[in-house]
């Protein structure tokens, strides 16, 4: 088992993220790095989501964060339990697909969450096999499928 650290989103991480965010394996399913970056910078000012960068031996790699399941308009989620908690993340530094690691740090992200938490969710557009794949890994099972506020297919996924 890899070794990875999550540390808190700051200001000085905003050029990285954005850079992350216009790789084309992240901005297929992120979409727009502009909108994205000033999302971060409004969620980091309201601290509605928990915001971090993971690192390997002291090596940044990906983003990850969650929030509760109800504190945005997002009906994916309208049948959860109160007290879920949502992640969504993506590996940014693309020298880290195709190890493991993805897999590997939502793995170790979700002990700490299940320690505080009963249910942990997520959500992947239906015809991305490959972070469907991920998070089953991770120990995600396939809940329902359901349309987000804009119309998209997602998979609701839960982790028990």
């Amino acid at each position: 088992m890899r070794n990875y650290n999550f540390r808190r989103v700051t200001h000085d991480d905003l050029l990285q993220l954005r850079g992350w965010l216009e790789m084309p394996h992240v901005k297929v399913w992120w979409g727009n790095a502009e909108r994205q970056i000033a999302l971060i910078k409004q969620d980091m000012e309201s601290q509605k989501i928990d915001m971090h960068v993971v690192e390997l031996v002291g090596q940044p790699f990906a983003y990850i964060h969650n929030h509760d399941a109800h504190v945005f308009p997002m009906p994916e989620y309208s049948d959860l339990p109160r007290s879920t908690r949502v992640i969504d993340t993506f590996v940014g530094d693309a020298n880290y697909l195709g190890q493991g690691h993805a897999a590997g740090y939502i793995d170790a992200y979700l002990r700490d969450l299940r320690l505080h938490y009963p249910m942990v969710a997520v959500s992947a557009n239906t015809t991305d096999t490959r972070t469907l794949g991920i998070y089953t890994q991770a120990g995600f099972r396939k809940r329902r499928l359901a349309s987000t506020r804009d119309g998209k297919l997602v998979q609701v996924m839960t982790h028990l």
